[in-house]
């Protein structure tokens, strides 16, 4: 296993991580004092978080298929 592909594996356990931080300061944030008009920031950056996460997975998967191809295996 290459250093580029540890590095891309390492970037999207962050992206998950913080999707899960994210989600879980809001939900702290909203239970711990109700009157928190600026939850929504967190909520929001989970969900982007996420969809980072999911987009660098399939560019991921993709490119790992496309290097199998290329080398025949496939």
């Amino acid at each position: 296993m290459n250093s580029k592909k540890i590095f891309r594996i390492v970037i999207e356990c962050l992206w998950i991580v913080m999707a899960i931080f994210c989600l879980a300061a809001g939900i702290y944030y909203q239970t711990k004092y109700d009157s928190v008009s600026n939850v929504w920031i967190f909520y929001a950056m989970a969900v982007i978080s996420a969809g980072m996460f999911i987009m660098r997975f399939m560019q991921r998967r993709n490119e790992e298929r496309r290097e199998r191809r290329r080398n025949g295996e496939e």
